[in-house]
């Protein structure tokens, strides 16, 4: 088993300092706050205890009256952990809970355990995140284990994150060499690689942690801790230092270091637009941009779809503007079709620029099921003769369906071969009404 949280001292998520694990507090005083739900003595709700002076004799946290006779100190916290998550208000449950699990220490697991596995309770996401990131403090490789094997299944994935977080930071090799396999659960295969990297990555972003990921196999596993390191480097440091990060990986390893191109500018386009766009104005037309463009207007496009494609119009002209384009009015298309269709009806009231020319296939077959006629013209003006033909063919048969002669008519002047013909003709299934 691996060892337990360093006995170094620290400071705490409210700015108390910890001790073995946790600052720890009269026991008597800390079980009356939780079984009653009082402020009083509640850690979070008070000022810190002063800490001992040094060479000081620090008293035991447990004091023989808060025990009654014939209890044990397991008893007396097992009860106490009953009655807070017995508590009908959320807020209160998970403030109880986060003023006594912090008090505790290793000997109290049992009771913890006990609690976990009592199934009279009814222990919500939050209740259980917190007792599982508890007995994790002490026993990681246990709680590890029972997150992935015993916990309820609809919470699965909030205990393993918790667990598996708390045991990297601790001992990260051990907690990487066991819990990595467990990718292999569809369950677990997003949360596993976030728990280890931010873990690993709490105790001071160790040069190991950015080793390991590198060294892993090319792949979606390793996709997912580039990203994951990415994210937490953002949240913790801002965005200039991932971008730093991301420029001083070495260009002896491409691969790695186009992958971590693509990493950050898709976390720069969820988390910060405008730092998503410096870093493509550096390096989208680099050896490292490869579809960089792309995945920040596809991001951004949902948000504000006209700066997105504006932005796109004024990039270099090629395969690689004109995939992005096409793509981003597509994922426009599917977020909001009103919003596109307006767009794209304003930027063609006279001759369209010919950076549009990427979307007419998609635009095309929007338009299809209300406008087929018109659809007909915009398919038209597709340069590839290949994909002209097969967006014809769609709309010809959205519009066969909805004014069979009107369609007939306008196929039998068309320059389609008759097998293209053909194909607008065969049945379509009764179903919804096509939209193309």
């Amino acid at each position: 088993m691996a060892a337990g949280r360093s006995a170094a001292p620290g400071v705490g998520a409210l700015g108390c300092p910890l001790g073995v694990g946790y600052a720890r507090r009269n026991m008597k005083k800390i079980l009356h706050a939780a079984v009653l739900g009082t402020a009083a003595g509640a850690i979070g709700l008070t000022a810190c205890d002063p800490a001992p002076p040094p060479n000081a004799t620090v008293p035991s946290p447990v004091e023989s009256e808060a025990i009654p006779a014939g209890e044990t100190l397991v008893d007396v916290v097992r009860e106490a952990l009953a009655d807070v998550v017995r508590d009908q208000d959320a807020y209160s449950r998970a403030r109880r809970l986060g003023a006594l699990l912090p008090t505790l220490g290793p000997e109290t697991v049992p009771a913890v355990v006990e609690t976990l596995e009592d199934g009279t309770l009814d222990l919500g996401a939050t209740e259980l995140e917190l007792l599982v990131r508890y007995w994790a403090t002490h026993q990681p490789e246990d709680a590890s284990r029972w997150a992935l094997e015993k916990s309820p299944s609809i919470y699965r994935s909030a205990a393993v994150l918790s667990a598996v977080t708390v045991w990297a930071e601790v001992d990260p090799q051990a907690a990487v060499s066991v819990a990595w396999p467990w990718m292999a659960n569809p369950t677990l295969e997003r949360i596993v690689p976030i728990a280890l990297v931010r873990g690993w990555f709490a105790a001071n972003d160790p040069p190991e942690l950015a080793h390991w990921i590198s060294d892993l196999p090319i792949g979606i596993p390793r996709q997912r801790a580039i990203a994951a390191y990415i994210r937490v480097v953002i949240q913790t440091q801002g965005a200039e230092a991932v971008k730093r990060w991301a420029e001083s990986l070495s260009d002896d390893d491409a691969t790695y270091k186009s992958a971590a191109y693509r990493k950050v500018v898709a976390a720069l386009s969820k988390l910060d637009i405008e730092a998503g766009v410096r870093w493509c104005d550096s390096h989208c037309d680099g050896p490292y941009g490869n579809n960089m463009r792309s995945l920040i207007a596809r991001t951004w496009v949902i948000r504000d779809g006209p700066s997105a494609l504006a932005w796109l119009s004024s990039a270099r002209e090629g395969y690689e503007r004109d995939n992005a384009v096409r793509l981003t009015f597509a994922k426009w298309a599917r977020t909001d079709r009103e919003a596109a269709l307006v767009w794209m009806a304003a930027q063609t009231t006279g001759e369209p620029g010919p950076w549009l020319r990427p979307i007419y296939p998609v635009y095309a077959k929007l338009l299809a099921a209300d406008a087929p006629a018109d659809a007909i013209q915009w398919a038209k003006r597709i340069e590839n003769d290949a994909e002209r033909e097969s967006v014809l063919i769609k709309v010809a048969r959205v519009w066969r369906y909805l004014d069979e002669a009107a369609a007939e008519l306008w196929l039998l002047q068309s320059s389609l071969s008759e097998e293209a013909r053909e194909q607008v003709r065969a049945p379509i299934e009764e179903g919804p009404r096509p939209n193309g």
